[in-house]
Formats: C-alpha cells, structure tokens, sequence
C-alpha cells in the first residue's frame, strides 16, 4: 500500500464503521497532513539534526539513554584541548598540550526518526563504533523487507513500521513485509513498561528500532528476528 499522492509506503488500519472509506495511515508520508502534529515535528527535527550531524562527521556514537532530552546536541562535535604559557625569552609561547576530536552521541530516538523520514542515514557511510567493532551506518541500520538470517556474529539493528501484534502483545509483524516476525519473549513484560504500551492497537503503525538477530524458522518459510535486550530499542 502507498499514500496515492507522494507514494510513501502506507499500512491498513481498520475498516470504516460508518460506510465511508476504510482508515489508512503512513510514518513515512506528511503531504495529507494540513497541519502536521507535534509528533511529525519531533521526528523532522530530529531528522534534520541528524542530517546535519552526519553532514558534519564522518564518526557518531550511539546513546542508549532512554531520556527524551538526551541529543547530539549535547555532545557536538569539536575540538578539545588544554593550553599551556610557556616563556621564551621575553615571548610567550601558547601551546597546546592535548588535541581529541569528539565524536557526536545520538540518541537511538534521533536515528529512529532519521531512518524513518529518509534524511541519508541509511545509505550513509558514517562509521558507528559498537564495542571494539567499526560498522558503516549502511550495513548496521537494516530496514525489515531486508534482513536476512545472520550466520557470523556481527551487530545489526532492524527498524521500520509495525503493522499489529497478537492479541496478547507477545508478537510483533512489520507494516513492510509479511516474511518476518518479532517475537517479544522473555522481553515482553519489561518492552511494553518501557514505552507505556496497554493494547496491541496501540502498536499498529509505531516506528520501531532494536539490536537483534535474524534466523529462519524451523520450516525456513518465516525469518524471525529476536530482539537482543531491553536497552537497545526504541519505539515512537
């Protein structure tokens, strides 16, 4: 399904109860919006800071903290160091003793948003270090139509838009493929705390980014991806 004007991707949400026309909706398409909700300004500008960010930087990190407030604002990057006065004769000679170069931090809420609106991120070739281990953003952020069971030990984290769950919200089915699932497991309790999540409706159409795993089902017929921790995720 696509939005008919700009033909950004779109999902079904539920069928019409008055004999209009059934209800659609899209995270990747503004253009039906007179007056875009403060949720569609949040992830513009959050899109637009990381577009800058990335435009600026060949190197980000990636911030774990839950806390909304948290930006790569507060760790720009630049230049550092401490400068010392030496006397040279009757000159004063500045010097500077140490020189480090930070790297940005963005929030995993910015690169969510960054992902969703197409600001770059995706195909970029910005370097993310994940541990001891160097990844291109291109190669870490994987979109859910194209993951692929994983057979060497690398790092990836899956994103895109849910379609539903289960009634019991103990399964997850992305909005862009029918191949792939997300079971919730043991994660299920502490997931749906986090993010304030009370019903499965509440899910349908969400932005979702998390650390996993991808491995096929026992019949190889459905690709599943296992979410690695409760720390590693985002959902707006």
């Amino acid at each position: 399904l696509v939005c008919p004007d700009c033909r950004k991707q779109a999902f079904y949400r539920k069928k019409s109860v008055d004999g209009k026309k059934a209800c659609f909706g899209s995270r990747y398409c503004t253009c039906r919006e007179a007056t875009p909700s403060s949720q569609r300004q949040r992830e513009v500008g959050n899109a637009t800071e990381v577009k800058q960010i990335i435009a600026e930087s060949d190197t980000i990190e990636i911030s774990y903290d839950s806390d909304r407030t948290s930006s790569a604002g507060n760790e720009a990057s630049g230049v550092s160091g401490v400068s010392d006065m030496t006397q040279t004769g009757n000159k004063k000679v500045h010097s500077i003793k140490s020189e480090q170069k930070r790297v940005p931090k963005v929030s995993l809420e910015k690169i969510l948003h960054s992902l969703i609106r197409g600001t770059g991120l995706a195909t970029s070739d910005t370097i993310i270090s994940i541990g001891e281990y160097k990844y291109k953003a291109k190669n870490l952020f994987v979109k859910f139509p194209d993951a692929e069971p994983m057979t060497k030990n690398a790092h990836r984290f899956y994103w895109g838009t849910l379609y539903n769950s289960n009634n019991d919200i103990e399964w997850l089915n992305p909005a862009e493929c029918r191949d792939v699932g997300i079971p919730l497991g043991s994660l299920r309790d502490i997931i749906l705390k986090k993010f304030n999540i009370s019903d499965a409706e509440s899910l349908e159409g969400a932005a979702i980014i998390f650390a996993g795993r991808c491995h096929w089902n026992k019949e190889k017929t459905k690709k599943t991806i296992k979410i690695c921790d409760s720390e590693r995720i985002f959902i707006s």
